[in-house]
Formats: structure tokens, C-alpha cells, sequence
């Protein structure tokens, strides 16, 4: 499947994701794991960052990616003392 060239794309009702409007490529998922269990993920004194993205998260956020590059979520290594 080679990725879709347009960059307009909407919801549609029920659904999670977007599609594209110019040729209907479903072309956004939305991750069912919460950001919180991801490696990424860093608790800070405020709230969250991604440390992927670098950007402040929430620790139940649910993140959007491109399905053509798949998600960015990995789960967290445990801390081995």
C-alpha cells in the first residue's frame, strides 16, 4: 500500500481515525494503548511529556499516527534494581 499524497482528511461518525476527503484512504489511527504506559511517556512535576514527540501529554491520551509510518507507542521496560 503506498501512502496517500493528500493531506485533507476527516472523521467520520463511530468511527476512530481519519480518512482521507480526496481519494476515502483511511490514512489515521488512533493507538488503543494509553500514552502512559509508553517508554516515551515521562512523568514531570506538571503533568507529562512525550519524549518522542516533545511535547506534554496526558497519561490517558490516546495518540493519532499516520498508519503508513504505524504508531510510536512501546511499552515501558521494567526498572530492574
Amino acid at each position: 500500500m503506498t501512502e496517500c499524497p493528500h493531506t485533507w482528511t476527516q472523521g467520520r461518525p463511530g468511527e476512530k481515525g481519519s480518512w482521507c476527503h480526496d481519494c476515502g484512504v483511511k490514512v489515521l489511527e488512533v493507538e488503543t494503548r494509553t500514552c502512559e504506559g509508553c517508554e516515551h511517556c515521562k512523568a514531570v512535576f506538571a503533568g507529562s511529556v512525550c519524549k518522542k514527540h516533545l511535547m506534554a501529554v496526558s497519561p490517558g491520551m490516546l495518540v493519532t499516527f499516520k498508519i503508513a509510518n504505524g504508531t510510536c507507542w512501546q511499552a515501558k521496560t521494567p526498572n530492574v534494581k
